[in-house]
C-alpha cells in the first residue's frame, strides 16, 4: 500500500510540475528573435556574451597540466600551523613554469592569516594559474582564514600592471547592441586586441537617463569630473579603414554629446586562471556578534576570501564558502564564469560581486540567505548574467550603485529587491536594461517597489527595468518599471541566457521546442 501511495504521489508531483510549466512564449523573446533575423536592434540586450570564452567553449580539464602540490613546498594540512608561505611558494613556482600550472591542495584543512595585517595576501599575478583542491565536501580541501584582515582579500588574482593607456578616440555615434565604432586613428590597434570603451561626463549622463530626473544628492554624477562611468571591454575582431568591429556587442547607446571624448584604451589582464574544488571558511563564525549590515568594517570587510581583478577567460567552480563577510569580488573581469558555488554558515555581507567588467556569468549557484547580498553587480559593469541560481527568503540581490547596466537576473528562485547597496552619492543603483526574467520573488511580507523613487534615501533607483514572467509568493506591486510582461506567469524560454546562447551558436529557437 505504501508503495502505491509513493507511486501515486510521484505521479501527482509530475502532473503538477507539468501543469505549471510555462506555456506562453514571451513577446520580448519573439522581438529578439525577429530582430536577429532582420538585423535590427532588439529591446533586450544579447546576454549570451557572458562567461568563459563567451560560453562558446567549456572550461578545460586541468588534470593533464603540471601540478605544484602545496605539501611539496612545506604546507601541512591539519597541523594547526599556518600555511600562507608554503602556498605562496607553490604559486611562485607555478608562475615561473612556462605555461603556468595547477597549484594543488591534497585533502585536509589549511590555515592562513596568522595576523591582522590586511596588506598580506596570497597573490597570483600571472596567467594560467589554477588553484585546485580535492573537493569542497567531506574528505576534501578546506582553506581557513583565521585572523581578520579588513579589506584584504586573501587570494588575489591581479596582474602586476593593470594600467590602461589611451589608444584613440571614437568619432561617430554607435547604436546599442551594435558591434562597431569609428575611430580617429587605428595605428595602435590590432585584430585580437582587448580594448575598453571609456567615457565619463555629466552631459552624457543626462542624455543617458533622460527623461528620468536626477537627484542633486547623487553628487558623483555632476561637475567637470563627474558622470556615469563607461568602462566597457571588447575584443577587436576586424578593422576596416577606421571602423573597428568587435566580437561582442556594445550594451549602451554611444552618443557624442559631451566635450569629453569617448576613448578606446588598452585592457591589460591575466587569463586562464581558476579556482576549483575547495571549501573556503573563516573565523568570522566565532566573532561574538551577529552580522549587522554596515555596522562597522569588521562586519562588512574583515574576512574576505577571493579577489579577481583584471582577469579574462577565468573561473571559479565547484567551491563552497562558509562564514564569510565577502566571498568573491570581481573587478574588471572579462568573460569570467562562477559556476556551482554554495554559500552557507554565519550571515555576512557580500557573496559574489562583479563590477567594472563585461560578461561575468554566475550560474547554478546557491546563496541560502547566508549573505546580506546575493549575487550582483555595480559600478559600470555591463553584460553581467546571474542565471539558474537560488537566493534565500528576503535575501536581496546586489545592484551596488555606480550605474551598472545591461544586467540579467534569469530563472532565479528567491530573493527580493529592497535594501540595495551603495552610498547615495553613487546612485542610481542601476542604469538601463536590468532584466528580470522568470524571477520568483520570495518574501515574508507584501512588497511595493518604486523603481525610480526620488523621495527616500533607501530607494530603488533602477532605470526602467524590464520584467518578464515575474512571480511572487506574496503580493508585489510595481511602479516606474520600464516593461512588465506576463506578471504572475512563468514564460518561455525559461532561461533567457540559455535561449540567446543557443540561438547565437546554433541558430535554434529553443522556445519552440520547450513545450
Amino acid at each position: 500500500m505504501n508503495n502505491i501511495l509513493k507511486l501515486a504521489g510521484g505521479a501527482l508531483l509530475l502532473w503538477y510540475a507539468d501543469a505549471v510549466q510555462a506555456q506562453t512564449v514571451a513577446p520580448l523573446w519573439k522581438d529578439f528573435v525577429q530582430a536577429r533575423k532582420n538585423n535590427t536592434t532588439p529591446v533586450l540586450p544579447d546576454f549570451s556574451y557572458a562567461g568563459y570564452h563567451f560560453s562558446e567553449t567549456t572550461i578545460p580539464d586541468v588534470s593533464g597540466r603540471k601540478y605544484f602540490t602545496v605539501t611539496d613546498f612545506g604546507a601541512v594540512p591539519d597541523d594547526g600551523l599556518y600555511d600562507d608561505a608554503a602556498i605562496q611558494k607553490a604559486i611562485d613556482a607555478a608562475e615561473k613554469n612556462p605555461g603556468g600550472g595547477v597549484v594543488f591542495f591534497p585533502p585536509g584543512k589549511y590555515l592562513i592569516a596568522p595576523d591582522e595585517d590586511s596588506t598580506k595576501q596570497i597573490r597570483i599575478s600571472k596567467s594560467n594559474i589554477v588553484l585546485k583542491g580535492s573537493g569542497a565536501g567531506a574528505g576534501g580541501t578546506e582553506i581557513y582564514q583565521d585572523k581578520k584582515r579588513i579589506n584584504g582579500r586573501q587570494f588575489l588574482f591581479k596582474p602586476e600592471d593593470e594600467r590602461s593607456a589611451k589608444l584613440t578616440t571614437i568619432v561617430k555615434d554607435a547604436t546599442r547592441e551594435s558591434f562597431s565604432v569609428e575611430v580617429a586613428d587605428v595605428s595602435k590597434l590590432s585584430v585580437g586586441m582587448d580594448v575598453v570603451i571609456r567615457h565619463r561626463s555629466e552631459a552624457y549622463t543626462r542624455f543617458y537617463f533622460s527623461p528620468l530626473p536626477l537627484k542633486p544628492e547623487w553628487t558623483r554624477l555632476f561637475g567637470d569630473k563627474g558622470g556615469m562611468q563607461i568602462s566597457e571591454i571588447h575584443t577587436i575582431q576586424q578593422i576596416k579603414g577606421r571602423t573597428v568591429i568587435f566580437k561582442n556587442p556594445i550594451h549602451f547607446e554611444l552618443k557624442l554629446v559631451a566635450e569629453q571624448p569617448f576613448e578606446l584604451a588598452a585592457y591589460n589582464s591575466i587569463e586562464e586562471c581558476g579556482i576549483e574544488d575547495i571549501l573556503f571558511s573563516s573565523n568570522w563564525k566565532t566573532y561574538p556578534e551577529e552580522f549587522v549590515h554596515h555596522k562597522n568594517n569588521i562586519h562588512d570587510y574583515a574576512w574576505e576570501a577571493v579577489g579577481m581583478e583584471y582577469v579574462k577567460n577565468s573561473w571559479v567552480r565547484n567551491c563552497e564558502f562558509h562564514d564569510w563577510n565577502e566571498g568573491i569580488f570581481i573587478r574588471a573581469g572579462y568573460q569570467v564564469s562562477v559556476l556551482n558555488i554554495t554559500f552557507k554558515g554565519k550571515k555576512g555581507h557580500a557573496s559574489v560581486h562583479a563590477r567594472t567588467g563585461y560578461g561575468v556569468l554566475i550560474k547554478d549557484s546557491h546563496f541560502n540567505g547566508a549573505q546580506h547580498h546575493g549575487a550582483g553587480t555595480g559600478y559600470s559593469a555591463s553584460g553581467t548574467v546571474i542565471t539558474q541560481c537560488d537566493l534565500g527568503m528576503d535575501q536581496n540581490f546586489d545592484s551596488h550603485s555606480g550605474q551598472p547596466y545591461a544586467t540579467l537576473f534569469d530563472a532565479i528562485e528567491g530573493g527580493v529587491f529592497y535594501n540595495l547597496g551603495g552610498p547615495e552619492p553613487g546612485h542610481p543603483h542601476h542604469g538601463k536594461d536590468l532584466v528580470l526574467w522568470n524571477f520568483h520573488h520570495l518574501s515574508e511580507k507584501e512588497q511595493h517597489y518604486n523603481f525610480w523613487d526620488m523621495q527616500r534615501r533607501r530607494n530603488y533607483t533602477i532605470a526602467m527595468p524590464v520584467l518578464v514572467g515575474f512571480r511572487s509568493n506574496k503580493r508585489v506591486t510595481l511602479e516606474n518599471a520600464g516593461i512588465n510582461q506576463l506578471q504572475g506567469e512563468e514564460v518561455l524560454p525559461r532561461s533567457l541566457f540559455e535561449a540567446q546562447l543557443t540561438l547565437r551558436l546554433k541558430g535554434i529557437d529553443i522556445s519552440t521546442t520547450a513545450k
